[in-house]
């Protein structure tokens, strides 16, 4: 049986033949990929169909995929070879599994993603009681942020179509914790539990502040004024600490050009990470991105760089 903020999410932006597709919020890239996502129901609204498309997968369990996904995470933990990553991300492995996913070279960088700003946030003596998620494609990341911070509330902001997935997977994980789909009068419980925000009605979004934010690889497929409506976001809810982690530069189907660097920020903020993303370098498939040489001269089959550079930064943002 379905939870209710799934249904309610199934029938706004998932029934009918264009659903997900003319949101308000979504750039030219959203609206192209967003069509291909499936979600089927029945009647009643329990969910009989899932597969999501564009944002990572997760959901892909052919023996094909779950190689390619396993010889590519083997090669980037080698390539990082990080004190204590293959630890962590053998209990991450475990825990992505037991959300009915599987895991993924996407959920291989969520995961290093989580274990980078665990470290970093240690160093910052900030408390974690509150974290904004804007765009987790499944949840994998709220996922793994809430079992490194039980007690936090964690709120998640996505166009409806994708939300829907974070609230799917996230409700099965974590049936006994609370689970909100905002609406203008709903406030913040005690305990920890997730908020889940459609872009589509940013104006539900609480006064809260927020103590980490955190955007991977979404923002640069935003129109700039939405990505201008974020930063004053969090800058109003006087966001402790923002990680940022997009391209260089990615130009949208429609020509629209986004560039990390001329992304609004300020002078007064101050930067503790800003480099290049080291695991945001390579991945192991088929398509997609460009062929890594061999002494830059013969390629090598199925391992391929990522369309541009990612960069990444964590932020102390100016109020």
């Amino acid at each position: 049986m379905e939870s209710e903020i799934v249904k309610q999410l199934y029938r706004e932006f998932h029934s009918g033949p264009v659903a997900g597709t003319n949101s308000s919020q979504a750039s030219s890239h959203w609206t192209d990929f967003s069509k291909y996502s499936k979600v089927e129901a029945d009647a009643d609204g329990n969910i009989l169909t899932i597969k999501g498309y564009g944002f990572g997968g997760s959901d892909d369990s052919r023996p094909a995929a779950k190689l390619i996904a396993a010889t590519g995470n083997q090669l980037m933990l080698a390539r990082l070879g990080y004190k204590g990553l293959s630890a962590d991300m053998r209990k991450a492995k475990r825990f992505v599994n037991s959300m009915g996913l599987y895991f993924s070279q996407d959920a291989f960088r969520q995961a290093c993603t989580r274990f980078f700003l665990t470290k970093e946030i240690s160093k910052t003596g900030i408390e974690i009681k509150n974290i904004l998620i804007i765009g987790d494609g499944f949840g994998v990341l709220a996922a793994l942020m809430s079992e490194k911070y039980p007690d936090a509330n964690i709120f998640l902001i996505d166009l409806g179509v994708t939300l829907f997935f974070q609230a799917y997977y996230l409700g099965k994980k974590f049936p006994n914790k609370q689970h909100t789909l905002l609406s203008p009068k709903d406030q913040v419980k005690p305990g920890s539990g997730f908020y889940f925000c459609p872009a589509e009605r940013l104006e539900n979004f609480p006064m809260q502040q927020i103590d980490i934010a955190i955007n991977i690889a979404s923002m640069q497929e935003m129109n700039p004024d939405m990505i201008s409506t974020y930063f004053s976001m969090l800058r109003e809810r006087k966001t402790k600490l923002f990680y940022c982690c997009n391209r260089l530069e990615k130009i949208l189907p429609d020509g629209t050009p986004a560039r990390i660097f001329e992304f609004p920020w300020k002078k007064e903020d101050v930067f503790l990470v800003d480099e290049e993303c080291p695991w945001h370098e390579f991945f192991v498939g088929r398509i997609g991105g460009t062929n890594v040489k061999f002494l830059n001269l013969i390629p090598i089959p199925f391992l391929r760089k990522y369309d541009g550079v990612h960069w990444h930064r964590l932020a102390k943002l100016s109020h």
